[in-house]
């Protein structure tokens, strides 16, 4: 009997493309050094000579790059058959299509393999005596590794359909991270949420601590055991703290030797009567387009993991279909919740940098259609014709609705040249592609009247808490702090529209700048100087706090005298990136060597990501590595028997010479190193760790005639930063 196309699509598919099996096929602990063995059964078709198969990776995923030549190093990759065939491998970082672009590429050649033949591929081969591979160092419900099959040697390749699938759950907890509202009333109960995170930043599916709260300032939880239905998480609510000022909430697992501290909480009765302080991340992406995990696990590890509390689900609009937007419509509507957890209906308009770059879109309402900037990755054009390229296209079509863009640097950076301020009231200056204070100063060049966010552009399924996994998402992502009266749609967004914003790295510092009884992101009129009231709460100890005009320093507060300067302890910090636009981290790898001295001890600060840092600790040298995409890595070192010594600083941006002498009186050093901001700071550090809040009054004695763009930079002793959104002072002085 003739075997028809109809028949062969009712077979089980695996007969004809073969199928794929994993060992072990069991979860994996994110960031473990392990081995995994694929087998490939070739299926009906067989694999032609010539033909090839691709193991795929998306592009979020941080699984450890595969190395074929060295059997006793770690990554090292091995594949063979047991057909007549051969199989050759080799990497490409973009072998395959968005988002499965990082591949491990085999070849067939001299003889074609036929059906049953088997493709052994091993993932961290330690038979040469290599310690396995490092798997994906964050979570994902289900992590695939996507076998796709070229038969036919046509260049079209078939998705292996019993690709398997695995959890990648969270490792063991070093850290507990405590989220707390910032601004509450003297007895208002609130929510406190802990997470027990490992070293990645992932919830610890396994801890089963006990915690204790202090200081008891009101009424805090009792002590609690986490369960196995928390997967490392716990929602406290009715926590109240008593008397007014600042409160920071401890939490310790004594057994189990972490502990966490709380964000700053402002109690105070008159603050809260005139605004609430809300949490949010308005971007990121899920497995959609090229993000990982489902639109419902974004939300929800955004409202019960990362404890926020305004979230917008961004999706590369080439990518998203049809039925992507109305799932994202969907749980746009059921996540959100007045009071509790505010969303807004979103996507990332993605056009080339010369068309306008990358934009959020924020909508008001969840029932709105997606202007996309193309199809680009769509099958389905027949509703190509509502596509709006350039940017100035969107702009036109979205002026009379209830919208919002946000210009974002990421991969196609944004360009102001479309820029319409009422449309687009802020401007985005960190995210897990680096940060991006240039981009705020080229608004002031342009005249613009911006306000500022931080977002997380998080492709991990760790909206609101996300870290760093490589060179393009090299930094920690970003939160806004948001000043609405209410935890509403109505409010919030009428905040957003008024620019009455803060940018912050990721850490829950508080921000107040006013002036004139106005707040950030609000403009006003004068015909005195102003003066500038700043009260600031850090999550660790404050490094700087600068106020600034435009981009230039009018004051900054003195946190350090140089009295209160260490003689044998140096700062070094290097920051900046290469280039604006994609590819822009700088590799810092290098050293430090003394003579005339030693090196007494040496710690890092700053650095985001856990692979990098001290590599080398020697007497007379450090080395390590790092890679900064207009964040900041540094050294704290102290030294001994310093005598005359000298310091050499080698890197690849930069290399210079300095002795410690040259530090007395609280001097810095700079070093330009090129690029974006691209410089090595050296100074002393502080005898002793420096205040964690400030409070103080400045009037700029020399406003000027005309607009002034009044706004405050922070820098804890850690790194971490914020940024107020600028309150924009017209001064016309009186004559006469």
């Amino acid at each position: 009997m003739r075997f028809g196309a109809e028949d062969r699509q009712k077979e089980n598919p695996n007969k004809w493309y073969g199928e794929v099996s994993l060992s072990p096929d069991q979860p994996i602990t994110a960031g473990q050094m392990g081995t995994w063995q694929l087998t490939y059964t070739v299926g009906r078709y067989g694999v032609d000579n010539g033909g090839r198969m691709k193991l795929a990776f998306r592009l979020a995923s941080d699984w450890a790059t595969p190395q074929f030549d060295r059997p006793g190093e770690a990554d090292y990759f091995t594949v063979k058959t047991d057909g007549r065939g051969e199989v050759n491998a080799e990497y490409q970082e973009k072998g395959h299509l968005r988002p499965w672009f990082e591949t491990v590429t085999i070849t067939v050649s001299e003889y074609p393999l036929q059906e049953g033949d088997r493709v052994i591929m091993t993932l961290g081969d330690t038979s040469g005596g290599g310690p396995g591979t490092r798997a994906q160092t964050f979570c994902e419900s289900a992590f695939e590794f996507r076998l796709l099959v070229e038969s036919f040697e046509t260049g079209v390749f078939v998705r292996v359909p019993s690709s398997p699938s695995v959890p990648i759950i969270g490792g063991d907890a070093s850290r507990l991270r405590v989220a707390a509202p910032s601004l509450v009333q003297p007895g208002e109960p609130f929510c406190l949420t802990v997470t027990a995170e490992d070293r990645w930043g992932n919830p610890s599916h396994s801890y089963r601590g006990t915690v204790e709260f202090s200081p008891a300032a009101g009424s805090l939880p009792d002590a609690y055991t986490f369960r196995r239905g928390d997967k490392g998480v716990h929602r406290f609510e009715g926590v109240q703290l008593t008397g007014e000022g600042f409160c920071r909430i401890e939490v310790l697992d004594k057994e189990g030797g972490v502990r966490g501290v709380s964000n700053p909480v402002r109690v105070s009765r008159a603050e809260a009567e005139k605004e609430g302080r809300w949490w949010a991340d308005l971007h990121g992406q899920t497995e959609s387009t090229v993000g990982t995990g489902t639109v419902q696990e974004y939300f929800r590890y955004a409202r019960d993991v990362a404890a926020v509390d305004i979230c917008t689900h961004q999706g590369n609009d080439f990518q998203i279909t049809a039925g992507d937007w109305a799932e994202i419509q969907r749980y746009t509507r059921k996540f959100n919740q007045p009071g509790r957890f505010v969303t807004f209906l979103g996507y990332e308009w993605s056009g080339n940098t010369p068309a306008g770059g990358d934009h959020n879109v924020l909508w008001y309402c969840d029932d709105k259609p997606i202007y996309r900037s193309s199809h680009w990755q769509i099958t389905d054009k027949s509703d190509a014709h509502t596509d709006r390229y350039p940017i100035s296209e969107l702009y036109e079509q979205l002026r009379d609705e209830k919208a919002m863009l946000i210009p974002h640097i990421g991969g196609r950076r944004a360009v102001l040249d479309y820029h319409r301020t009422g449309q687009a009231p802020l401007v985005e200056i960190c995210s897990v592609h680096g940060r991006f204070e240039w981009f705020l100063h080229e608004a002031f060049d342009r005249g613009l009247k911006v306000g500022v966010v931080a977002n997380g552009d998080d492709h991990t399924g760790r909206p609101g808490a996300a870290y760093a996994t490589g060179d393009s998402f090299g930094t920690r992502g970003g939160l806004t702090c948001v000043l609405a009266k209410e935890l509403t749609r109505k409010s919030v967004w009428e905040a957003l529209s008024g620019r009455r914003t803060y940018a912050t790295t990721g850490e829950r510092i508080y921000l107040s700048v006013c002036a004139g009884g106005r707040s950030m992101g609000e403009e006003f009129s004068t015909d005195e100087p102003p003066e500038l009231r700043v009260r600031a709460a850090g999550t660790a100890p404050l490094h700087s706090v600068k106020l600034l005009n435009g981009k230039d320093v009018i004051y900054e507060y003195p946190i350090f005298s140089a009295g209160e300067l260490d003689p044998d302890c140096i700062r070094i910090a290097w920051s900046g990136a290469r280039i604006t636009s994609r590819g822009r981290h700088t590799d810092w790898d290098g050293r430090l060597t003394i003579t005339g001295g030693r090196f007494a001890s040496a710690r890092e600060f700053a650095f985001d990501n856990p692979r990098q840092g001290l590599i080398h600790r020697g007497d007379t040298e450090l080395q390590w590595i790092s890679s900064t995409s207009g964040d900041l890595d540094g050294l704290l070192v102290r030294i001994e028997e310093k005598g005359d010594a000298e310091l050499v600083f080698e890197s690849g941006p930069c290399t210079f010479s300095f002795r410690p002498d040259e530090l007395r009186g609280g001097q810095t050093l700079e070093k330009s190193a090129g690029g974006v901001n691209q410089q090595v700071e050296v100074s002393l550090a502080p005898a002793e760790a420096g205040p964690r809040q400030v409070s103080f009054c400045y009037a700029d004695p020399e406003p000027s005639c005309g607009l002034n763009r009044y706004w405050v930079r922070l820098m804890q002793a850690d790194g971490e930063m914020a940024w107020s959104s600028p309150i924009y002072v017209n001064y016309k002085p009186q004559s006469g």
